[in-house]
């Protein structure tokens, strides 16, 4: 049988295969609506399957494959890697994903670690299609098991313009990378499609998690029935808060002896939740719970397998040009009801993120930028003080003083006590050889003290630190870097950073830290240009001091001798 042969076959055996799901799904759709007490017209079954281990489902008609100029398809999908890809592996999966990102066509945007890969694309349907197919035939064993989410039929102006895949260390940014990773293939949560999620929900003895970030439940969430789970939002500011506040004594007493349930945006979160939790619990005998669940596809499934919203409130905020997701069925009349937010300015109802305005007051315990996403209302008046006075700007969080507990569970610890992490041996998440200490001998461990390359020989300390305050980043003291014998700086520093939470953050933005560089054109004056520097973790060798005895910071780097 030549190629041809065995692509006419495939093709025909997806086929007969789709067919079959959907008599399977028939029978299902009947039962679950009969089950809940809902008109058939208020569940959709179908939407709950993953796609993962079959055939993707063919374009609609309508939308016509590759040939509408109108529509595009948006695909989401996330697959993690345990063992971790090696550092040669990582490097070919970077290149294998961007070489068929072009082949097919594909834009859009993506996150690449040794940990997996996470991704949001737009294409034609035909083009997004082959592409996930490409994806199953490069590594069977990772992508066919993925859960390729699309939405066809989507209007072509919300088709992202080029395709970037960020190397990063880790796909969330919980602080979980490297050795403090949670096993999913020993502690993951259970899965439970959309009509059994609805139906667990109904509950008592039950806590539902929410562990999206604080801006996003402020205009959607689950309001489960009266007599059922008790909704639980952890008030984050940024993903890494969820293991501290995971940690603090008062939400293991909420959790204790309850069945859990978590949900996200469309799992990814979820996965690295609820195996943080039962890692935790594993590792805490006196700490029990009756079980850990998230939703098979997130909240953007759900939606789609209850269109008229079954449990869920307002909108479901979204990371790409849709911006937001509301039940299809669902008046106009009924989402302005569901509307809890409100402008941070004027406090009227509303429930849209627009113009990338954010809080601009200070964290006390840290002293840095909450830097929270806020909403202001499209009125002339707040629109003009938001650009104008954006430091008038507060988020809910901050208006209430909330503060983030600051204990983080012991995660290399608790691997250790569990077997994850043989003494001197390999840990089962990386696949790493982990010393006593803790941290992985074929990475550089974490510290406090970075690297920063490529940067412009006019940079001054000021401007680095506001350059790492951008991403929420504290600097504590900048070390110029100077040639050894003209004892000139040459474009480095060492920046020491105000703590170990500081410098994660700074390294997740993949080793980049862009900047706005001053410079003279010939006859224009001054401009601005952004710049690109370096950045990577510099730990200190053994018996090193920090900063040195005879440092002393200065504004300018030297000019040498």
């Amino acid at each position: 049988m030549d190629d041809k042969q065995k692509a006419a076959a495939a093709k025909k055996a997806r086929k007969e295969a789709r067919r079959a799901i959907r008599r399977t799904l028939a029978d299902e759709h009947g039962r679950f609506a009969e089950e809940l007490g809902l008109p058939p017209t208020a569940i959709e079954v179908s939407a709950s399957k993953s796609n993962a281990n079959r055939p993707l489902p063919a374009p609609p008609e309508h939308v016509g494959g590759g040939t509408s100029n109108k529509y595009c398809t948006i695909c989401l999908f996330y697959q993690y890697k345990e063992p971790s890809w090696t550092t040669r592996e990582h490097k070919a999966a970077l290149n294998k994903v961007q070489q068929l990102a072009k082949q097919y066509a594909i834009t859009g945007r993506g996150r690449c670690a040794p940990e997996g890969l996470n991704c949001t694309l737009t294409a034609s349907a035909n083009d997004i299609r082959a592409f996930c197919y490409a994806l199953r035939a490069w590594d069977p064993d990772l992508f066919n098991p993925t859960d390729f989410k699309l939405e066809d039929g989507v209007d072509d102006s919300k088709r992202f313009r080029t395709f970037t895949l960020r190397k990063v260390d880790e796909l969330v940014g919980y602080t979980l990378d490297g050795v403090r990773a949670p096993s999913l293939n020993r502690h993951a949560g259970r899965h439970l499609e959309a009509p059994d999620y609805h139906k667990q929900m109904q509950q008592k003895d039950t806590v539902i998690i929410d562990v999206r970030n604080a801006y996003e439940s402020d205009i959607g969430r689950f309001a489960p029935p009266a007599g059922g789970a008790t909704l639980l939002d952890p008030k984050m500011r940024t993903s890494s808060d969820f293991p501290k506040w995971l940690n603090a004594p008062e939400t293991k007493e909420q959790l204790k002896d309850k069945t859990v349930m978590m949900y996200c945006t469309g799992g990814i979160r979820c996965e690295r939740a609820t195996a943080l939790l039962n890692q935790i619990t594993d590792a805490e005998p006196e700490f029990e719970t009756k079980g850990v669940v998230m939703v098979r596809g997130g909240i953007e499934r759900y939606l789609k397998t209850f269109p008229e919203g079954g449990y869920w409130k307002g909108k479901n905020y979204l990371f790409d040009k849709r911006m937001e997701q509301a039940p299809a069925n669902k008046t106009e009349e009924a989402l302005e009801k569901d509307v809890e937010s409100s402008c941070c300015l004027c406090q009227r109802p509303y429930a849209h993120y627009r113009g990338q305005h954010k809080c601009a007051k200070l964290i006390p315990s840290s002293g840095l930028s909450c830097a929270v996403p806020v909403i202001v209302c499209d009125a002339t008046e707040c629109q003009n003080i938001a650009t104008t006075e954006p430091q008038k700007l507060e988020c809910p969080l901050c208006v209430k003083g909330y503060q983030t507990p600051n204990t983080a569970p012991d995660l290399v610890g608790q691997k250790r006590k569990l077997g994850l992490i043989a003494r001197g041996g390999t840990d089962v998440v990386t696949g790493q050889r982990v010393d006593a200490k803790g941290s992985s001998n074929s990475q550089n461990s974490m510290s406090q003290r970075l690297f920063v390359g490529k940067l412009p020989l006019t940079m001054t300390a000021s401007k680095l630190r506001r350059a790492f305050e951008g991403h929420n980043c504290k600097v504590q003291s900048v070390h110029w870097i100077v040639d050894h014998n003209t004892h000139a700086f040459y474009g480095s520093a060492f920046c020491y950073m105000a703590s170990m939470e500081d410098s994660q953050r700074a390294q997740e933005m993949g080793g980049v830290l862009r900047l706005l560089h001053d410079f003279r054109k010939k006859g224009k004056g001054r401009k601005k240009q952004q710049r690109m520097a370096r950045v990577a973790s510099a730990p200190l060798r053994e018996g090193e001091v920090w900063p040195p005895e005879s440092f002393c910071e200065t504004e300018y780097p030297p000019i040498g001798s």
